[in-house]
C-alpha cells in the first residue's frame, strides 16, 4: 500500500508540474489576448470551451464542471457576460433554469485558444515518443472515463 501511495503522490506532483509547464508554454500572443479580455482565467476559458462543446450549460452544469458552488458559478458567468463571452437565457420549459450560451466572440477566442494550447501540448509532450504518448493518452482517457465508484481506494475494490 505504501508503494501505491508513493506513486500517487508522485503522480500528483507530476500533474501539477505538467499544468504549470502547459500554462508557461501558452504563446505570448494568446496570453496577451486573455489580458485583452480583462484577464480571463483558465477556469473561465474552461467554461467557454465546455459551452462550445455542448452549446449550452445550465448554471448547475457550470458549478459541477468546475467543482464550485452555485454562487461561484454565478460570479464566473457574470464575468464571462461582462467580457462578452457568454449570455444567460431562461429555459422556456422551466423558467427557474438559466442556460449559459457562448457568444460569437467566445467561439472566435476558443478557436485561437485551442490552437495555442495544441502548440503548448506539442512542445511539452515532445519528450515522449509516439508510442509512449499513445499509452499516456489511453491511460488518461481510461482514468477520466472511469465511473465515480471506481474512485474508492484500491484495496476496497472487488474484483470479479
Amino acid at each position: 500500500m505504501k508503494h501505491r501511495r508513493d506513486l500517487e503522490d508522485r503522480l500528483l506532483a507530476a500533474q501539477s508540474e505538467l499544468r504549470r509547464r502547459l500554462q508557461a508554454a501558452v504563446p505570448p500572443n494568446l496570453k496577451a489576448e486573455f489580458a485583452e479580455f480583462g484577464g480571463i482565467t483558465m477556469h473561465q476559458m474552461e467554461v467557454v470551451r465546455r459551452l462550445l462543446l455542448g452549446d449550452e450549460m445550465t448554471m448547475h452544469d457550470v458549478a459541477a464542471a468546475l467543482g464550485i458552488g452555485p454562487s461561484g458559478a454565478t460570479q464566473l458567468v457574470d464575468r464571462l457576460e461582462r467580457r462578452g463571452l457568454a449570455i444567460r437565457e431562461r429555459d422556456p420549459r422551466d423558467r427557474r433554469v438559466q442556460r449559459v450560451l457562448p457568444t460569437g466572440r467566445a467561439k472566435a477566442l476558443a478557436r485561437r485558444f485551442k490552437t495555442g494550447m495544441s502548440r503548448a501540448a506539442e512542445e511539452v509532450l515532445s519528450v515522449l515518443e509516439d508510442d509512449e504518448l499513445k499509452i499516456y493518452v489511453e491511460l488518461t482517457e481510461r482514468i477520466a472515463a472511469a465511473p465515480q465508484e471506481d474512485a474508492r481506494p484500491h484495496e476496497q475494490r472487488v474484483r470479479p
